[in-house]
This record gives structure tokens, C-alpha cells and sequence, in this order.
């Protein structure tokens, strides 16, 4: 009887708690695509307009790093818009994640998703795995259809620290 008194009352409190403010989590998310409007059609999003976690930006710099090392970019095209030579965008929505296939967030995270429409014609969503840090809202993955950022860096990290193929001796 114990237990189930107490199991009411975890489900009351949980009920009860405020849901974490998002807001400014969303501000974020939009101040980012103040940047890719200022971008597009000339440049990509620069990755510093994009406020990461510690973490993720010493994943993306090392990955951007042994890109370098190896005379290739790290990423072709603009990550905050997910497209690469576009022109144009309109139609701006952020909110919570609506997309086909929902990714669940892990605790203490957020999943904002802008919604929009690339050169007239393309729609896109674009995935932000959020964390409110003691510095404020901070991106820690971007996903988009078939792309994990975070994945991406840790893959070609991986590839990189794979040793050359051994050429055969003549």
C-alpha cells in the first residue's frame, strides 16, 4: 500500500512540475537563422554563429581539423540551412520537433525544429538537440534527414585515425 501511495505521488509531482521553459531555446534556434539569412545565396552559415556545447564544438573542431590535415572540408554545404548552394529561404518555423519521425530527447535536453522552404521550392527541417547551460542555451546536435552531425564528426575522426592501406610490396 506503501509503495502505491508513493507511486501516486511521484505521478502527481511529475503532473504538477512546471514544464521546462523553452522559449528561450527557440530564441536560440532563431537567432541561428538570423545568421543563415545573412549568409544565404552568398556564403554558408559560419559553424561559429552556431552557439555549441563545449563538447560538441571540440568534436566538430577536431573533425574540421583532420579535414584540413587531409586538404578536404569537413562538411560541404551549410549545415543550419542542410542544403549547399541555395539561394534562398522563407517560411521560418521553430518550434517543437514535428517531423515525421520523432527523436526522443535524453533527459535535460530539448528538440527544437526549424521548418522551412529552400530556394522557393524545397522544403527542409532541421533537427536542434538543445542543453541550457550556465552560459545560456547551447546546441549539442543538429539532425536532418539521413545527417547526425554528431555522428558525422565522430565518423570522420574515425576514418582519419585509421592507418594508410598497406601497399603490397613489388
Amino acid at each position: 500500500m506503501k509503495r502505491f501511495v508513493l507511486a501516486i505521488l511521484a505521478v502527481a509531482v511529475v503532473a504538477c512540475s512546471p514544464p521546462q521553459n523553452t522559449s528561450g531555446a527557440e530564441a536560440l534556434v532563431r537567432d541561428i537563422y538570423a545568421t543563415v539569412e545573412e549568409h544565404i545565396g552568398r556564403t554558408t552559415t559560419p559553424l561559429e554563429a552556431i552557439p555549441m556545447t563545449d563538447d560538441l564544438a571540440s568534436l566538430v573542431s577536431r573533425a574540421q581539423a583532420a579535414a584540413a590535415a587531409r586538404n578536404e572540408p569537413f562538411i560541404e554545404g551549410d549545415i543550419a540551412a542542410n542544403c549547399q548552394d541555395c539561394t534562398s529561404l522563407d517560411g521560418l518555423e521553430v518550434g517543437p520537433q514535428v517531423s515525421p519521425e520523432p527523436v526522443p530527447a535524453a533527459e535535460g535536453h530539448v528538440l527544437v525544429e526549424a521548418r522551412f522552404t529552400l530556394n522557393g521550392n524545397e522544403p527542409r527541417a532541421v533537427l536542434y538537440d538543445l542543453v541550457e547551460t550556465p552560459q545560456g542555451w547551447r546546441v549539442d546536435n543538429i539532425l536532418t534527414e539521413g545527417f547526425n552531425l554528431r555522428t558525422e564528426a565522430q565518423s570522420y575522426l574515425d576514418d582519419a585515425a585509421e592507418p594508410a592501406e598497406e601497399i603490397p610490396a613489388p
